[in-house]
Order: C-alpha cells, then sequence, then structure tokens
C-alpha cells in the first residue's frame, strides 16, 4: 500500500484563529518549557488568556515568564508543588511528559503516571472545570504496520516501549478520575509526531545521526506515516479546551497527509546540508538489532539509550498511519499546514536564522520611587570565635546575628527580606549527616527569635505577609519559609537551580536541608533572572523587582549560587539601605582592604567571584559613604539598625 493511495488535500497553512477562551482565570500548561508546551503558552498569551506554565528548565521557563506568562519550576513528581501550582487555575492542558525512546523504567513511571495523578488530584482539589492530556498515538501501536487506526482500535497488551505504556496508564488515570464521578471536564489528545519551529526530537535526533554518517535506512524507504505540525497541534488543544461535545473523548490529531517517512528525512537531511541515507537494513534484522542492543545496556546498566531501540526501528520502518475523523467531527478541528509548508518553515534553504541569544535591558524607572517601611530584626543567633567572622578578631565567642527585614511597601504590602533561623532547625539537624551543621555553625535560636514571633510585636499579623524575597538558599536565611504557607517566594533562578534535586551528601555540601524548605516551594516560586537594568554603583546591573525602583537586586556571587543583595529607600531615611546579605559577614571584612573573607572565603562556593564581590562592595562602601550596608550576620549592623 503507498502514500499516494492515502493522500489526502489539506487547506492552505494558516494560523489558528484568535479567538476568546471561555475561562478568565488562568490555564495552567504542564511541561511548558517542552517543545509543544512553549508554542501552547505563547499562543494563549497571544490570545490575552492568563496563563500559568509550569516545567524543569528554567531558562526556558524565564523567556515563558518574560512573554507574560507565570513560570512556576514544578517537576510533575513533586505533588504538593504542583498542588500550590494549581490554585486558582480554570483549566489545564497536561502535556509534561517523559518523552524518550530510552531512560530508567520507573522515570517512566513515575513522571508519566504518578505525574499524571498528581495533576489530576490537583485539578480535583481546586475545582478545575477541564483537563486536556496530551498522550500519544504509540499507545495503539504495535510491531507490524497499521493502516487508519480509529480511537476505537482495541490497545495492545504489550507496548512497543515503556513511553507507550505509560502514556496509556496515563490516558486510564483520566478516565478514572470520570469514572470517579469527579466534575472535572477531561479530553484526551493523540498527536502524531509533533514537529516545527523548535522541534527537538524527532527530526534533530535524525539529523545528529546523519551528521555522523550513522543514519540507514530501516525497512524498504516505503515507509507511510504522519506528521503533524505543532500549530496543528495547538489548534486541536484550544479546541479541547472548550469544545462541549468533546468531554470525556479521545482523539487522534495528524497532519491529514500520509507521506513516505524516508522522503520526508532525506528532503530534511539534504536542507540541512548533510548527505542523504542510501544505506538499507531490512525490518527484521534492524528489529533484532535493536532487541540484542537493549538486552546488552539494561544488562550492563550503560548510560545513554543504545543505537537503536524496537520503538525507533518500528517508528522509522513500519507504516502507521491514523484516522481523524472523530477530531473533525467533535473537535471541529481541520489541519491548515501542509507538510511542504512545515518542512520549508523549519529547515529553510540556506539554514535557519539565529535565534536572539540576548534580552532588552530592563528599563530604568521613571519619577521618584517609592520609600517602603523597613525594620531589621535578628531571628537567631550563631556562636562564633571573632576571628574566623573578622580581621583582627580574638578567640572570645561571641553572638552573631541573623538579621532578616520587614519591608511594608505601598502596592506590594508586607514583604520579608529572608527569614533568619527558626527553631525547627534543631528537628532538622537531630541526625547525622545533618548534625554536622551543629557542630559547625552552633546556633542559638528560641522560640520567639522566629519571624512569626517577631511580627505582632511590629504591629502585623503573619497572615499579612504577602511575599518572601530570599537572598539565597541557606538555613539561617530560609529557616522560617513553613511559617508562610501560600506565600509566594521570589528568588534567583540560580539558586534555585543550586539547591533543587539536592539530597543526601550533596545538600550538605550546599549547606541545604531539604526537609527545612516548604514541601510545596516549588510551586509558589517566583524565579528572578539575571539583572539586566541600570548599573548601580560598583554593581553593573540591577533588578528593579516591582518596576518602581522600590527595591533593586543585584548578584553577589561567590558565597552562594545566585545570591542577592537589595538596595532600598526606607521611609523617612535620606539614605538609602543595602541588605548585603552573605555578600561578606560583617562590615569590619570590607572596612578593611586586605581582608581575605577568612572563614567566609572558606566557605565559597567560587572564592574568585567571592573576592570580586568584596571588592565591588568596597567600592560601593568607598563612593558611597551614606548608604546603609546591612551585611545579614554583621553586629555592628544589629547594634545599628535592628530595632530591639
Amino acid at each position: 500500500m503507498t502514500a499516494a493511495k492515502h493522500a489526502t488535500k489539506n487547506a492552505p497553512a494558516t494560523k489558528p484563529a484568535v479567538r476568546k477562551l471561555p475561562f478568565d482565570g488562568p490555564v495552567l500548561v504542564t511541561g511548558a518549557t517542552g517543545f509543544l508546551g512553549q508554542h501552547l503558552v505563547r499562543h494563549l498569551l497571544a490570545l490575552g488568556q492568563p496563563v500559568r506554565a509550569t516545567g524543569r528548565n528554567l531558562k526556558i521557563g524565564l523567556a515563558l515568564q518574560a512573554d507574560g506568562a507565570d513560570f512556576r519550576p514544578v517537576d510533575l513528581r513533586d505533588a504538593a508543588g504542583m498542588m500550590a501550582a494549581m490554585e486558582g487555575v480554570e483549566a489545564v492542558v497536561h502535556s509534561g511528559a517523559l518523552s524518550s525512546v530510552w531512560g530508567k523504567v520507573q522515570d517512566f513511571h513515575d513522571i508519566n503516571v504518578g505525574g499524571t495523578q498528581n495533576v489530576i488530584d490537583a485539578c480535583r482539589a481546586h475545582g478545575v472545570r477541564r483537563l486536556v492530556y496530551i498522550s500519544s498515538p504509540s499507545v495503539m501501536t504495535r510491531p507490524e504496520a497499521q493502516w487508519n487506526l480509529t480511537e476505537d482500535e482495541p490497545l495492545p497488551d504489550e507496548h512497543v516501549s515503556v513511553y507507550s505504556e505509560t502514556k496509556r496508564l496515563g490516558e486510564d488515570r483520566v478516565r478514572a478520575a470520570i469514572a470517579s464521578g469527579a466534575d472535572l471536564e477531561t479530553v484526551i489528545l493523540r498527536p502524531k509526531a509533533i514537529y516545527g519551529p523548535g522541534d527537538t526530537a524527532i527530526f534533530p535526533r535524525l539529523l545528529k545521526s546523519a551528521s555522523q554518517n550513522r543514519l540507514p535506512i530501516v525497512g524498504d524507504g516505503d515507509t507511510v506515516t504522519n506528521l503533524t505540525h505543532v500549530r496543528d497541534v495547538v489548534a486541536a488543544t484550544l479546541l479541547a479546551l472548550e469544545s462541549e461535545k468533546a468531554v470525556g473523548g479521545t482523539y487522534v490529531v495528524t497532519g491529514g497527509e500520509e507521506v513516505r517517512i524516508w522522503d520526508v528525512i532525506k528532503d530534511v537531511v539534504t536542507r540541512s546540508g548533510y548527505k542523504a541515507p542510501t544505506r538499507k537494513i531490512p525490518i527484521k534484522r534492524a528489529m533484532r538489532a535493536a532487541r540484542v542492543l537493549e538486552a546488552i545496556w539494561r544488562g550492563l546498566r550503560l548510560g545513554g539509550e543504545p543505537p537503536i531501540t524496537t520503538y525507533t526501528a518500528g517508528i522509522l520502518g513500519l507504516s502507521q498511519t491514523y484516522d481523524i475523523t472523530a477530531a473533525r467531527r467533535d473537535l471541529g478541528y481541520e489541519p491548515k499546514v501542509t507538510l511542504a509548508e512545515g518542512i520549508a518553515e523549519a529547515f529553510p534553504e540556506g539554514g535557519a536564522k539565529p535565534a536572539p541569544t540576548s534580552t532588552p535591558n530592563e528599563p530604568a524607572p521613571t519619577g521618584e520611587p517609592p520609600a517602603v517601611g523597613l525594620t531589621i530584626r535578628s531571628a537567631g543567633k550563631v556562636i562564633v570565635r571573632p576571628f574566623v567572622f573578622r580581621p583582627g578578631g580574638g578567640i572570645r565567642k561571641i553572638r552573631v546575628p541573623a538579621l532578616f527585614a520587614v519591608i511594608e511597601h505601598p502596592d506590594q504590602g508586607l514583604l520579608l527580606w529572608d527569614t533568619g533561623y527558626a527553631p525547627r532547625f534543631w528537628d532538622a539537624t537531630r541526625r547525622l549527616p545533618w548534625r554536622i551543621m551543629r557542630w559547625a555553625t552552633p546556633a542559638e535560636i528560641r522560640e520567639d527569635d522566629a519571624v512569626v514571633a517577631h511580627l505582632p510585636g511590629l504591629g502585623h499579623d503573619p497572615s499579612e505577609v504577602r511575599g518572601i524575597i530570599l537572598s539565597h538558599f541557606d538555613p539561617d536565611h530560609y529557616g522560617g519559609l513553613r511559617d508562610f504557607p501560600d506565600v509566594p517566594i521570589y528568588c534567583s533562578w540560580r539558586a534555585w537551580a543550586g539547591a533543587r534535586d539536592r539530597r543526601g551528601l550533596s545538600a550538605l555540601r550546599a549547606r541545604l536541608l531539604p526537609d527545612h524548605l516548604p514541601e510545596d516551594i516549588a510551586g509558589r516560586l517566583k524565579l528572578l533572572p539575571d539583572p539586566s537594568g541600570p548599573a548601580i554603583s560598583a554593581f553593573p546591573a540591577s533588578h528593579d523587582l516591582f518596576g518602581d525602583g522600590s527595591i533593586r537586586l543585584v548578584d553577589l556571587p561567590g558565597h552562594a549560587p545566585g545570591q542577592l543583595g537589595a538596595f532600598v529607600r526606607r521611609r523617612g531615611d535620606p539614605a538609602d539601605f543595602f541588605l548585603a546579605a552573605d555578600g561578606c559577614w560583617n562590615i569590619a571584612a570590607i572596612e578593611a582592604e586586605s581582608y581575605r573573607g577568612g572563614a567566609h572565603r572558606l566557605l565559597a562556593i567560587d572564592k574568585k567571584a567571592q573576592d570580586e564581590t568584596y571588592r565591588k562592595l568596597r567600592q560601593v562602601h568607598r563612593d558611597w559613604p551614606e548608604l546603609h550596608i546591612v551585611p545579614a550576620h554583621c553586629p555592628t549592623a544589629w547594634r545599628e539598625y535592628a530595632q530591639p
């Protein structure tokens, strides 16, 4: 059977019609930093739809955030984080998955099955109206040629890959949610072979093999299949979000054309400047080789993936086509991008234009920045010997504060800068290896030292806190986070990249107590980009947190990943404050030109970067003598600025 017999005529390529979706609240997109997720988020934003986006790639997440999305760096396996991210959401597109031909079996189950259940549970807990689950037609695939498959095709007992099996199990979880009587509308989409600008899976993998002259033709070269342009998948997803007829249904989505896949591959390969493949491997031989290689990789637990897998061999060497009548009937779906147009767009003659590598500088605020209320207090203390802490220090032990700040912003409400220690530090360090932290930094923490205990005395109820700005992830800076559930947490993306996924000795080396952090922290994080705004004194760039000049953040590298300092104008004070976190430990360290930091430098993750931070702090101190510099552990700042 040939492609010509099954070819269908497509309409000219157009952009999906711009229309308003029936949701006032945000639509949440999981897997938003993936190929499909990025396209979907940006299209929803173009419609004027509020979007919340989750995913693991922080750089892509920041780019989506710059476009207007509310990005939360939540892993699908993080049930608490997903629950927090779902707050206020009206509809969900669950496009996140471990989409790979190879990997650890447990990872596929944890992400594609357990992660889907986490999404469903969060949807039900927050009363989400509709869930669109992005599945895969590979759940229907058998190791044989298959033509004109519909959604009614019985699913195989054994799947061609762990990915296919776990996507089928994910579908089962979605259907079970309906069967349980949940007031949740669901639609399942099975888009076939998504390609287009930004594709990181299908053609890039083939081009990598072609560049190494390792791309044989699998089968007889007449394999027929369907491909689907990413814009068509986005259009189908939008229809699934609003179609009443589609509720409870499952729909295959394709580009509507049946094509010889090896003709397409040869076209893409030659457009990209490589030799088109000519050597052929019979499908049976390819399958046998793939089974042997898979057994070797599993048996020896080799890294990476085998040169060929049974799933890949089947996709390239066995025809698979699908009937999209149901999607046309219930969704009103009609593919718009022809294969010729899609390939020409994704692989233009002469190569694609390079993507921009930088973002525009942040504009300077206009007008006078609002002054804020600023109160500095200490949440616990550390007992140290001065000689490891400051130049010329002695050996008699002293108590050093863990300073935090309460900020009263005229528009943003009550904010915290760090949270110091909290009494739960003792439970978190009861056992080894965490007990080492007690020995290394002996602390003095009472119940009334916690930030939450300070606030009533300052005339604030803890429930009034609207945001916490975290300088970095050290326990004496984030210790009180658990006392403020549901409060957004601002931190540098680099700080979170250095803290997430750390366990055991890796966490200890990073001075991190994982169980000390809120379970749902990823769902509450507001990640901050690298500063790109105007310079401030010795700092070459700053980030205006609220766009009004009230709190301007700068990088303080060296001590910990992504550490930030903050310039703040306190109401009624003629000079600015600089909350220096652990940029240095005390003001004496930057007043002494030759001092290199003592124990502070020994603990630095990047000593050269910390030396540069000291240089900048000294220059600021010289050039701006009226500035109030407040290191987080400075006894002098404690005496001068912290109210008793």
